[in-house]
């Protein structure tokens, strides 16, 4: 494993991909990296499940919601949204997430799925900000 001080570069984790997936400390701060951080124009996870991301006209007409099944857009859209009937894997991890609701006592919610949605997010949505949080 690694220490955080022995990363020598910003390109550390470029030149060395495999260590996400071998090392723990990286693969959990590269999956909070991820969970955190919008990818323009895909607004952030984090910003989706706890109600910052509202969804705009742009993304109202592309089907986008602030929703479940947006954080599977945000994470594999390409591959799992828009799509009709529902991904397999866009609608097992919709049912995991309402085992998750369940177990922890919490309502079940509804858009868990992503196949009414486009498998892309618009320019000029809510998640279409400029800047970068990084």
């Amino acid at each position: 494993m690694f220490a955080p001080s022995s990363y020598d570069s910003k390109n550390f984790l470029l030149e060395n991909p495999e260590l996400v997936g071998t090392d723990g400390f990286l693969a959990m701060a590269a999956a909070i990296w991820f969970y955190m951080n919008p990818q323009d124009p895909k607004p952030s996870m984090h910003d989706v499940m706890t109600g910052f991301f509202e969804p705009n006209s742009a993304d109202d007409n592309n089907g986008i919601t602030a929703s479940f099944g947006t954080t599977t857009n945000v994470i594999n859209g390409g591959i799992e949204c828009g799509q009709n009937p529902e991904n397999s894997k866009s609608a097992s991890r919709g049912e995991y997430y309402l085992e998750w609701l369940a177990y922890f006592g919490l309502d079940a919610e509804t858009g868990l799925g992503c196949g009414s949605q486009t498998s892309y997010f618009p320019y000029g949505g809510a998640g279409d900000v400029p800047g970068s949080w990084r």
